[in-house]
């Protein structure tokens, strides 16, 4: 973000037929930045997204619009989702049109080509082989078993408080036989266990695309640096001037995929939204809500207005 903002605002300078030799050296320093720094993003981002397949399946599946999961599972490089899909068993095709990457989501996920990702419907139906070798629960499995984790520690808790430790042993043992599903026992509709598929498919997609454009733009600028007069070239301070924003929405869309997709979890298995209720009153979180809403807003117009100012005086004015 640091590299795309001041290549930008580097070549407004060289638009402005300003600070040529200062902005030339600072577009030098920020295309190697960002082109490392963006070589880096991908390959964390490829570290992240085998941790989504193994910690949250759902989310990935979300990520890729995948109802069904297969072997040699292809990754969507482009799509358009079937608005007309509300739920998973409604029968509907999920696309109206994809161009698919064959076997590349199961070599993301599971490091194997050939590899099975399960779907939506596979996680909430259950039966398939896990990588550990067992077979899934289906989410009516997890319910069930979650229900008994809550019970079993409620009567633990109880137990506790009365002496009675045969009792607490007892539902401790129920409880860690089932605590790995503790958080589904809030759960009242199967479906409810299923992120919001259009946003987070196409965030995912905004922030990927950007992703590959950084990389693509940060070889542009080096590339006519090095063997054209970047300075004459107006059509591409444009093209930098317009990436700077792009740089803020890409980070925005992936925050979107990262909180929108673990839905419906608080803690991952563990505790829903749902249940992660405050004790505070609904006035007082809304007073404090808008407090930080109007300051950060405030914050926001004065901080742009800050750099807008001082990107006009430029760096010579300023020393004066």
């Amino acid at each position: 973000m640091g590299a795309i903002f001041v290549i930008g605002v580097s070549c407004w300078f060289l638009r402005k037929g300003r600070e040529r030799k200062f902005a030339l050296a600072s577009i030098k320093v920020a295309a190697w930045v960002g082109l490392v720094s963006a070589v880096l993003v991908a390959w964390t981002g490829d570290g992240s997204a085998y941790q989504v397949a193994q910690k949250q399946p759902m989310k990935l599946a979300a990520m890729e619009g995948s109802y069904k999961g297969e072997n040699g599972a292809g990754l969507v490089a482009f799509g358009i989702l079937n608005p007309d899909k509300k739920t998973p068993d409604d029968g509907i095709v999920p696309f109206r049109f994809r161009v698919e990457i064959p076997h590349l989501l199961s070599l993301l996920a599971e490091r194997e080509a050939n590899a099975f990702v399960p779907g939506i419907c596979d996680q909430l139906e259950g039966g398939y082989v896990q990588r550990d070798g067992t077979k899934a629960l289906s989410a009516q499995e997890k319910i069930a078993r979650g229900k008994k984790a809550i019970a079993a520690f409620a009567a633990y808790r109880t137990a506790k408080q009365a002496g009675d430790g045969d009792a607490a042993v007892q539902a401790a043992q129920v409880l860690n036989e089932n605590v790995d599903y503790f958080g589904y026992g809030y759960i009242k509709n199967p479906n409810d266990l299923v992120p919001n598929v259009p946003l987070t498919f196409y965030m995912f997609r905004v922030m990927v695309i950007l992703g590959g454009y950084f990389l693509l733009f940060f070889i542009v600028v080096l590339f006519l640096l090095y063997k054209r007069e970047l300075s004459q070239i107006r059509w591409f301070h444009w093209v930098a001037m317009w990436t700077i924003p792009l740089g803020y929405i890409a980070g925005q869309a992936g925050w979107a995929v990262a909180e929108c997709g673990r839905q419906p979890w608080a803690i991952q298995d563990m505790l829903p939204t749902s249940a992660a209720v405050s004790k505070l009153e609904v006035g007082s979180v809304q007073v404090t809500f808008f407090i930080f809403l109007d300051l950060f807003t405030i914050l926001l117009i004065a901080e742009v207005g800050i750099m807008l100012k001082a990107i006009q005086r430029g760096p010579e004015d300023r020393l004066k």
